[in-house]
């Protein structure tokens, strides 16, 4: 999670940084004369954060794809995007899928923060936040800025992380502080964003469950794979036990554990169901938490008509 703090001096080191990380650019200054551009970079887990100063104006030419999604905070000036065919100029928030980016144009004395979201992250936190597979990438309205108090929320986290990733290892820098601060990113992003899920999340948002029982799910949903407690679950959706034991009876009518048995569930249909998952069934069971394969069958022949063994081997032409 270590930041740097970096000054460029000729737009081929710029060039260079980024091809380190994969990232083919093509920068041509505006001006003749010196050229200067600062900026501070970090990569905590989950994302990458850049905050940016262009003293000199420039033009950014995209050479190659990066899966990510930018979340882009302008302080001063207002950054020019072409995404495919549409010029996006704004002053407030945006967030601009980088597959779709041409170029960028930064006039001088251009200030911004930049928070670069992997897209495979950010649809596994679409899926636990509406409850449903995303099968569409997501699409956001390029037209569209983050205003009122949307913009002033992320601009308010977007200053707490830099704040906190520029700070020297010490115990001040909780890994778990910024993550919070990530997560709290990506709900104003999906749950205020315009995009081509919005519906399916309002429909969640809408439906009579508490914020701190939703809080619970996609902790569940997130975290399907390993083995966590009823006491976590719990934390993390800022309840007790029983008050989290209250809210599942009350409103899902089960328990925490039974709902995140069902995740499990699904999760191990899906990987059985996917010829292209190289492990054994056997495996497959046991990734899952599901270890007495014999004891459980008899449960997923009454959740899905069949045995795990027979979706397995029909699913890889041998059923």
């Amino acid at each position: 999670m270590e930041g740097n703090f970096e000054t460029f001096t000729d737009p081929s080191e710029v060039e260079d940084h980024y091809r380190k990380r994969d990232i083919e650019i093509k920068m041509t200054p505006l001006v003749r004369g010196p050229f200067r551009y600062k900026k501070y970079t970090a990569t905590p887990t989950g994302f990458f954060f850049r905050s940016s100063e262009m003293q000199t104006p420039w033009i950014m030419e995209r050479r190659n794809e990066s899966d990510v999604f930018l979340l882009v905070v302008p302080t001063t000036g207002r950054p020019q995007w072409t995404l495919n065919t549409t010029e996006l100029v704004w002053s407030s928030p945006y967030i601009v899928d980088y597959l779709n980016v041409r170029s960028a144009r930064f006039s001088p004395m251009t200030r911004m923060d930049t928070i670069a979201l992997p897209a495979e992250s950010l649809h596994r936190d679409l899926a636990a936040l509406s409850g449903e597979q995303s099968y569409k990438r997501l699409s956001f309205d390029p037209t569209a800025s983050f205003t009122g108090q949307d913009e002033k929320a992320i601009r308010q986290i977007s200053a707490a992380l830099k704040c906190l990733l520029a700070l020297k290892p010490d115990p001040r820098r909780s890994p778990i502080a910024v993550g919070y601060l990530r997560q709290a990113l990506v709900s104003i992003i999906l749950e205020r964003g315009r995009h081509n899920y919005r519906d399916s999340i309002d429909r969640v948002c809408d439906d009579g469950v508490p914020s701190r029982l939703r809080r619970a799910i996609e902790f569940m949903q997130a975290h399907a794979h390993e083995p966590i407690r009823l006491e976590q679950i719990a934390c993390e959706a800022a309840l007790s036990v029983r008050g989290l034991q209250s809210a599942f009876t009350r409103f899902k009518s089960t328990s925490p554990m039974s709902y995140l048995k069902g995740i499990r569930l699904e999760r191990l249909r899906s990987d059985l169901c996917d010829p292209s998952v190289e492990a054994s069934c056997s495996q497959i069971l046991l990734k899952w938490g599901f270890s007495d394969a014999r004891r459980f069958s008899k449960y997923y022949q009454q959740s899905f008509g069949e045995s795990p063994y027979e979706t397995y081997f029909k699913a890889r032409g041998r059923g």
